[in-house]
């Protein structure tokens, strides 16, 4: 693999879209599409209109960001045509649910396409799913054989998604044997940090929603992202026990896997090195709350007892370099299940008024 993401990578480098897109990802792209549409009709057209449902509507034109929604096409014999655009991030369904019932409103009900380098792992409804990697294709089929500068341009696009698709495809969590995180020697081959950073998140997000279908029974789903510069995993439930509100879990950032609480008691959060205080004692008395499972390392890193995110997440962390994807999913049902065992404990306890139960 590390070959081949390398070569994609030096042709994107070498594809002068490639560096115009860094740091703009999606917008670059809907904006391209969009210039496509406008300088290139007939091309456009015969890549578009297929997916476009039979209609009517008020003319020929494309529309950016209406309602947040990327792309909008219009054409005076079809319906509009609603494109969703995800590069690196991957599909979520409330946000296309969203979009549907808002864009089924409109006098002409449009077609639903999601545009997207990764498959959803969901029905899609209403949508229809257009991979990169036939988008690219579609592109080519449609382009003139001439050499025009707006011809030259898209065909250079065509080539860009191509290999997007390739590039980001290849974050994908394949076996659970591989490093939980994609190695520097990979990375390197990719100037731009912010496309390097890009790929982490995408990383991220992908290691979630792997744990996500290990573990469906999770009170709320594993997240993925970056913090600080640094890709971010996380996974948090809310528990009653001990006669407190509270979630508790774990994150991994880089090679830091932290164990958490984020307490929900007033009287205790807050910035203050008192209130900072008060949430160590807590902590203190209850060390099932930072257990670290044993398939990890048990030596806690840093000089502090406790380390804490104000006004309310406590954790303590022990350092996991090489962590795999399979020692994350036990390390993960692991503490889940601590997590169930305290949720029954608490089902027996007398409770006080009921906290607002905010996310970490």
């Amino acid at each position: 693999m590390t070959e081949d993401f390398k070569d994609v990578a030096r042709r994107i480098e070498a594809n002068p879209l490639g560096r115009l897109m860094y740091g703009q990802r999606e917008l670059f792209h809907s904006n391209l599409i969009g210039w496509f549409f406008d300088q290139l009709p007939d091309a456009a057209d015969a890549t578009f209109r297929p997916l476009a449902s039979p209609g009517t509507d008020s003319g020929r034109f494309v529309e950016r960001e209406r309602g947040h929604m990327d792309l909008v096409f219009h054409w005076p014999d079809r319906a509009p045509l609603v494109i969703e655009n995800k590069v690196f991030s991957l599909p979520h369904r409330d946000q296309l649910h969203e979009y549907h019932a808002a864009a089924s409103k409109w006098p002409h009900t449009p077609a639903l396409v999601l545009l997207s380098v990764s498959a959803p792992d969901f029905d899609l409804g209403e949508w229809r799913y257009l991979s990169y990697a036939e988008f690219a294709a579609r592109i080519l089929d449609a382009l003139p054989a001439d050499s025009s500068y707006e011809v030259e341009t898209m065909r250079r696009y065509a080539a860009l998604v191509a290999d997007l698709y390739q590039l980001v495809s290849a974050v994908d969590v394949q076996s659970d044997d591989e490093a939980v995180w994609l190695p520097g020697s990979i990375l390197s081959a990719i100037s731009s940090t912010q496309m390097r950073a890009a790929l982490h998140k995408a990383r991220a997000q992908r290691v979630a929603r792997v744990l996500n279908e290990f573990l469906p029974g999770l009170e709320q789903p594993a997240a993925g992202g970056m913090s600080n510069a640094t890709p971010l995993v996380e996974s948090f439930e809310y528990v009653y026990t001990r006669r407190m509100h509270l979630h508790i879990g774990w994150q991994l950032q880089g090679s830091q896997f932290r164990r958490a609480a984020v307490y929900h008691d007033p009287s205790i959060s807050g910035r203050s090195q008192e209130s900072r205080r008060l949430r160590e004692d807590v902590s203190r008395e209850h060390p099932e709350f930072y257990s670290f499972p044993a398939p990890l390392p048990q030596a806690i890193g840093g000089r502090k007892e406790f380390n804490h995110f104000a006004p309310s997440f406590v954790y303590k962390y022990v350092k996991t370099p090489n962590l795999t994807i399979s020692e994350l999913k036990a390390a993960a049902a692991e503490v889940h299940a601590e997590i169930q065992q305290l949720r029954a404990e608490g089902a027996n306890e007398s409770r006080p008024a009921e906290a607002v139960r905010k996310a970490p």
